[in-house]
């Protein structure tokens, strides 16, 4: 049985593998040196800070981002060792939509020195992406790309700071229907496919410099380049900075929004972040702050904290840095909306005092549980931290409450450590919960219990730990 008008054009866009393109670098003015101790060195310890977060695939479905996606995610925390590896990969797919594949995908993010080169780089690297195709009754264009990978490298050379972002892949199809007229396909896709060689009626093949162009009309154009039938295709981003104290780089190769079949989901495929700075003489510090995180009370599934914020590695040389979040929320399984976010964070570290301090500072505005009739306004949580070199790290926490409402009525606000028990058994708020160690501390401002829709919401969790390594 034949199905004309469903026969596919093959619009193939051969890439060579090796093709690269160094999308960004830059250096800044020349910094401290790598060296630290004889013993330092000994241990693979440098005198800077690096870290890095890289991921395969996040997905957003109705403007909902998902949270649970069981991806490969790195993460490297702060630290001043080379040749510190993190690798994740992820076997499957992105699921709840036929018209979605991912294949295998491997994260990896490394420290490391070459010769006079320190730095840290991550990469992702993706083996099949297809998306569209014949599902039931749909059919829809259907566009395959294998062997995505995606790198960002921060580093510092006797000549400074610097940064690079790379993509490359092994080839890039799209399968058009049959009856597709070339002519009638929109300007900018008609400019995609231009610099692609014609090999038969159904078969275009990109060479190496076809492949660079067609990532420069990517990048060149201010919109995402709609393909008729399926969504649109646009880069991901790729940018960095360097001064004379830090460096960051960050890359996501593309963001491919499906819109065929009734449903808008945004894919964004393949992301690296990773920042470096000094000097970082006695330790790096992981500290920062998470406005929300959002778990289930069996475990199951835990959802990311909105917008962590963290102090810089190497800290932020005694000046307080202040970052401001409008708005921002949770919609799965229980609504939340926080309004006015503010994190504040402040390290420094003195080389002759072999001392390291800072505190990071976590406040929310207003906090709202609809389900619960819950109000809550004026959260917030403190951790300050000090260490003098090789000794135990000193903490000191604090939080505070302005009020909190269910349906209008006030209700007690907990003292530190205390619980106070929600109307009607619907759950119970706990308030500072702490959790102190040879590092330093973290504190939670606020835990909220819901015992129908069993879930844990913790507010303003603060950490402030420095490591030596």
């Amino acid at each position: 049985m034949h199905h004309t008008h469903h026969r596919r054009r093959s619009t193939a866009v051969g890439l060579a593998l090796s093709t690269a393109l160094a999308l960004s670098a830059g250096l800044a003015a020349p910094a401290q040196a790598a060296g630290g101790s004889s013993a330092q060195a000994r241990a693979g310890l440098t005198n800077f800070g690096y870290r890095g977060d890289v991921y395969g695939v996040k997905l957003v479905t109705d403007s909902v981002e998902a949270l649970d996606l069981k991806d490969a995610h790195a993460q490297q925390l702060c630290t001043r060792a080379v040749g510190q590896v993190v690798e994740r990969s992820s076997v499957a797919s992105v699921p709840d939509n036929p018209l979605i594949t991912v294949s295998a995908s491997t994260s990896r993010t490394e420290t490391y020195a070459e010769g006079d080169r320190h730095g840290v780089r991550g990469t992702n690297t993706i083996g099949d992406i297809s998306i569209g195709g014949t599902v039931g009754p749909l059919t829809t264009p259907k566009l395959v790309i294998k062997g995505l990978q995606t790198t960002a490298d921060a580093f510092n050379t006797p000549q400074g700071y610097g940064h690079a972002e790379t993509f490359t892949f092994a080839s890039i199809s799209l399968e058009l229907l049959d009856d597709t007229v070339t002519q009638n396909l929109p300007p900018e896709l008609q400019q995609l496919l231009a610099p692609l060689d014609q090999v038969t009626d159904t078969v275009f093949t990109g060479t190496q410099q076809a492949a660079q162009q067609v990532f420069q009309v990517l990048g060149d154009a201010t919109a995402p380049i709609e393909i008729p039938g399926l969504g649109s295709i646009a880069l991901g981003y790729e940018n960095g900075r360097a001064n004379a104290h830090n460096a960051q780089s960050q890359a996501s190769a593309l963001r491919i929004d499906v819109t065929a079949g009734g449903r808008r989901q945004l894919v964004e495929l393949g992301t690296a972040r990773v920042r470096m700075g000094g000097p970082a003489p006695v330790g790096v510090f992981r500290s920062g702050g998470t406005a929300m995180d959002y778990q289930a009370l069996d475990g199951a599934l835990t959802f990311g904290g909105v917008q962590h914020k963290a102090l810089p590695c190497q800290g932020s040389r005694g000046r307080t840095q202040t970052y401001q979040v409008p708005g921002a929320s949770q919609l799965v399984p229980v609504p939340v909306l926080l309004e006015g976010v503010t994190y504040q964070v402040n390290g420094d570290q003195r080389r002759a005092k072999k001392v390291a301090k800072g505190w990071s500072r976590t406040a929310i505005r207003s906090v709202s549980i609809p389900s619960a009739q819950l109000v809550i306004t004026d959260v917030s949580s403190r951790a300050a931290m000090r260490q003098k070199t090789g000794k135990r790290v000193g903490s000191k926490v604090s939080t505070a409450v302005g009020s909190i409402t269910v349906g209008g009525q006030a209700i007690e606000v907990p003292a530190p450590g205390g619980v106070v028990e929600l109307p009607n058994g619907v759950g119970e708020i706990q308030r500072q919960l702490v959790d102190t160690g040879y590092r330093g501390s973290q504190v939670i401002g606020l835990r909220i219990k819901l015992y129908s829709e069993a879930v844990v919401i913790d507010l303003a969790r603060t950490s402030g730990r420095i490591y030596a390594h």
